[in-house]
């Protein structure tokens, strides 16, 4: 666990060194609003499937709106945090979590750039976010998947998420993990 209170935020903590289970370094900090740049970049460089698997839709370049609501986190319903290789200190993943007013449901969304992709980079965002939900009371962490992407589907399933239908569109599913009932 991490170790804050209910009410915390991460917007002024440093740095949080995790290895990965390939024992790939990285460290993970909360986005902050001059980052907008080394988001845009990174995004950027994204593969076309990633970006479709990350927002759903065929875009090959975030917009101007979608950039800030990136950076403009409440970092307690919102919370971003960016991933950099701890050797070279490059952006390699990203991991955000946004609940709901209640601290109900939060949704879960991580990208990893295509050369970090195999080390254990999203497993251990995943499995982090999982932790940093719980603390914080959420009680069902989400995320909305194209059922083209499998090695993410893997992943959560891997981690006690299940799989359903996600109702209006075929394409995707919706992976849910119940926190109360995987505590611990």
């Amino acid at each position: 666990m991490i170790g804050r209170s209910l009410d915390a935020t991460l917007s002024e903590a440093g740095e949080t060194p995790l290895t990965t289970r390939s024992g790939f370094e990285i460290a993970l900090r909360p986005v902050r609003p001059d980052d907008a740049a080394i988001l845009d970049s990174f995004y950027d460089a994204l593969a076309p499937d990633d970006m479709r698997y990350r927002f759903l839709s065929a875009q090959s370049h975030l917009s101007t709106a979608q950039l800030a609501a990136l950076v403009e986190v409440d970092h307690r319903h919102r919370e971003h945090l960016l991933a950099f290789e701890r050797a070279g200190g490059e952006l390699i993943a990203t991991l955000l979590i946004a609940a709901d007013d209640r601290f109900e449901n939060a949704e879960v969304a991580i990208s990893v750039a295509p050369a970090c992709k195999g080390r254990g980079v999203g497993w251990s965002l995943l499995h982090h976010a999982i932790d940093l939900a719980r603390e914080r009371g959420i009680a069902r962490l989400r995320s909305i998947e194209s059922r083209a992407n499998c090695d993410a589907i893997e992943i959560e399933r891997t981690l006690g998420f299940k799989s359903s239908d996600y109702e209006g569109d075929a394409t995707l599913a919706l992976l849910e993990i119940d926190l109360r009932r995987q505590a611990g």
